[in-house]
This record gives C-alpha cells, structure tokens and sequence, in this order.
C-alpha cells in the first residue's frame, strides 16, 4: 500500500478550499453545538470508518472527553485493529462494546442465504450492543457520522428527521452532523484537519466511491458484488478462515 494518491490528495486539498465545504463545516459545528445542548452523557459511535473519523474529530474540538465507542463483533480488519489501539495508547477516549455474538458465529450459524441474516446480524452487532451500552454507562446522547448521499434511506431520515432529534427507541439525542456532506467533504476535511485514516481505504482508492465503505470483513452484503472476491485478493488469511466456517462462501469467488 502506498497511500492516499497524489492527484486524490490534490483534489481533496482543492475542495477544501471552497466556500460551500467551508459552509458545510460551519453547519456541522453548530448542529453538535445544539446537540451538547440536549445532552449530560454523550458518546460518538466510531467504525474506523472516514465518515466517522470525519465526525469524532468534529465532536472531539468541542470537547476531547466525549468518548468514542466501536462496536466489536471479533471481525475487524487488522488495520482497524491498529488504529482503535494507538487511540488508547494515545489516552483517547474509547470503549469496544461487544457484540451479543461474534459476527462469524452468527454467520456460521444461520448459513448466508438465510433470510434472517440481516436482522439476526442487525441485533447481534447494532441493537443489543447499543441497548447494553445506553444501560451501562447511562449515555442520553450519540453523534453518528451517517451521510444522506450514501443511500436513500439515510438521505430520508436527514431530510424528515433533521441532524439533530431524540431517538426513541434509545432514549437518546441523535445528531448526525456531516449528514448533508459530500464524499469529497468528507476527505477534503480529513485531509485539511491531516487526521489519520484507517489504512484499508489504501486497498480501496481503485473502487468506485460508493463502495470505498469500511465494516467487518466477514460482512454478507455485497457478496454477490465481489465482496468476498475482494477479500480474497487483499486479505488471504482472513478469507481462509472465513472459508474455513463456512465452506458457501467459495461459492462467491
């Protein structure tokens, strides 16, 4: 891996040059700053992912003690793993949560054609998880570096929600400060700010944009697409073990 390309680094450089990204930093700011407003005890939820490294260095230049919480399914990818522990050795606030079961034992256990993946997926790593963590260290506040470009959904919920508003299914404020950001907004800010990025979008910057996404390695969506295909190629051992539980996932290389 080389790094981030030259002309990648330019064209971020140059867009944070200009007035509308500019105008976008402005508004991300003053949606935290009313979400800190509504909160005594909030968090940021932190994939390694850009966009949330994008919103945890947004939230962290308002206050550095707002802890940063990854939820741990045992599937990260090495280079994830590497930066979640030079944050802690930094002193970085961070708590790992785990999931209610380790991704691949839910993958392993219901088969990758089950139609129940998803949601079995979903409450094992994303609901459960947050529901313990909101008891355990009573947090009534979360910013979540969710973008509306990146699907429909998510454009949806920025636009009917709005960035910031009480989630009540959690019991807490929800803000979601880059939601009207750009993929370009998002590196020109990392590349401005010169915040490290997780070093898997070096095996990346070949794929198109709506695919340079950061999540567990062993996740079930896009394999149709070349997910596992992809993993094979640039992460030989860890395909291997996938492989290993579960023999189906041949099927898809």
């Amino acid at each position: 891996m080389s790094g981030m390309p030259d002309d990648l680094r330019e064209r971020f450089e140059l867009w944070s040059g200009l007035p509308g990204f500019w105008r976008r930093v402005r508004a991300a700011h003053e949606c935290i700053e009313e979400w800190l407003s509504h909160c005594q005890r909030p968090y940021v939820a932190f994939s390694t992912g850009k966009d949330s490294t994008a919103a945890l260095d947004l939230v962290w230049a308002h206050d550095p003690a707002i802890p940063a919480v990854y939820f741990d399914a045992d599937c990260s990818y090495p280079e994830s793993r590497a930066m979640l522990e030079r944050m802690r050795a930094a002193g970085r606030p961070l708590i790992l949560q785990p999931a209610a079961e380790p991704f691949l034992t839910t993958l392993q256990r219901l088969g990758l054609n089950n139609p129940r993946l998803e949601r079995e997926t979903m409450k094992t790593t994303v609901w459960h998880p947050i529901k313990t963590l909101i008891e355990a260290h009573r947090f009534d506040g979360v910013v979540v570096g969710l973008r509306g470009g990146e699907c429909r959904d998510r454009q949806r919920l920025v636009q009917f929600r709005g960035q910031v508003f009480f989630n009540q299914r959690d019991g807490v404020w929800e803000c979601l400060p880059i939601g009207r950001w750009t993929y370009n907004d998002v590196w020109a800010y990392i590349v401005m700010r010169k915040i490290e990025y997780c070093g898997v979008y070096d095996r990346l910057w070949d794929a198109p944009e709506d695919d340079q996404r950061l999540s567990y390695w062993a996740g079930e969506t896009k394999r149709r697409w070349g997910r596992y295909a992809w993993l094979k190629r640039n992460y030989p051992g860890l395909w291997n073990e996938l492989a290993a539980l579960i023999p189906e996932a041949r099927s898809y290389t």
